[in-house]
């Protein structure tokens, strides 16, 4: 049997390697063993789950790290008004963990990701 993380590794697997060269998701399939019509079931029901989330910038900290953060990463322009922003995230395992947090500044967020992290 198939896990979710299983299936994953596999979608990921097929995304840097056949994809690019123009093979298509059965014929990979086959290729692995993996049978199509579990792989589609998986697909079909985590594919809206995935939100393709993209970062623009860097956050700075402290005086010091500024020039490095100037030189390394583009400007980020702020809007308006130019409240802090706060970070929501929402992050639901296969194994029926759920995290919700709310208000996050991003250091919160940074703190959050190491824990996580320890438990990989």
């Amino acid at each position: 049997m198939y896990s979710s993380e299983d299936l994953e590794r596999f979608y990921f697997q097929y995304q840097s390697e056949a994809l690019p060269h123009g093979e298509s998701l059965q014929s990979f399939c086959v290729k692995h063993k993996v049978p199509y019509n579990i792989f589609q079931k998986w697909f079909k029901d985590t594919r809206k789950k995935v939100v393709e989330v993209e970062v623009e910038g860097i956050p700075v900290t402290d005086s010091a790290e500024v020039s490095k953060t100037i030189s390394q990463a583009q400007r980020v322009s702020r809007s308006s008004s130019d409240t802090p922003v706060r970070i929501w995230i929402d992050i639901r395992i296969s194994n029926g963990l759920h995290l919700s947090q709310k208000n996050l500044s991003y250091p919160d967020l940074v703190r959050i990701v190491k824990k996580l992290e320890g438990l990989c």
